[in-house]
């Protein structure tokens, strides 16, 4: 009785929502026509990024990403609907913000020479290279959207735990990011992107109320 009244007190949200859940897949494909080299392409490469190592074995970490991000999205839609629709906005809008700056200042990042067959991690490392090209890599949406995931799990008090364990999940998809050679250090700017989006409209939809 209580999911009736629930979902006849929120029908109008969840109407909202999934044109919003609609918006959310189509944005993420303008990645697909933006993934490619312009007339200036930029490489944001510095002696530190040298440095860092190639793990393959984060790859198992790095394709976690998409079905965290799915359940999470799905949770907040039906349990959460007030939650759901700044999250969705704030998915919309990193999305916009990042393929905007792709097209306008395009960068590049080097890969390094490996070969299918050597062991099953390489094997996914050369799988994930084949279907993602090397551009669109400032900011690095693998970033912001695994920061934006766990930013949400934060704005009820009963999810702490959740949120916890989810940030730390997410520190290692930017870590991931870096040991794959998918990106630079630079393109992490795309963890505080998001965080700053979603703090907008954290409080543009007064979500202290949520606590």
């Amino acid at each position: 009785m209580k999911i009736f009244e629930f979902l006849k007190k929120n029908y109008k949200l969840y109407l909202i929502n999934s044109v919003l859940a609609v918006l959310i897949y189509y944005t993420s494909k303008i990645y697909d026509l933006t993934n490619h080299a312009t007339s200036c392409v930029h490489v944001l490469l510095t002696p530190l990024d040298k440095l860092v190592p190639f793990i393959p074995q984060f790859i198992i970490i790095y394709n976690s990403l998409e079905p965290i991000i799915y359940i999470t999205l799905l949770f907040f839609f039906l349990f959460h609907p007030r939650i759901f629709t700044p999250l969705a906005i704030s998915f919309i809008s990193l999305f916009l913000v990042s393929n905007f700056v792709y097209v306008v200042f395009q960068t590049y990042v080097p890969r390094p020479n490996i070969t299918y067959g050597a062991n099953y991690f390489i094997n996914q490392v050369v799988k994930l290279y084949s279907s993602d090209n090397p551009y669109n890599c400032f900011p690095s949406l693998h970033c912001g959207t695994a920061a934006l995931v766990s930013s949400v799990w934060f704005v009820k008090k009963k999810y702490r735990i959740i949120a916890y364990l989810i940030s730390i999940w997410a520190i290692l998809i930017i870590l991931s990011t870096q040991f794959l050679k998918q990106h630079v250090i630079a393109d992490i700017i795309g963890a505080p992107l998001a965080i700053g989006i979603f703090l907008i409209f954290y409080n543009v939809f007064n979500l202290e109320q949520e606590y």
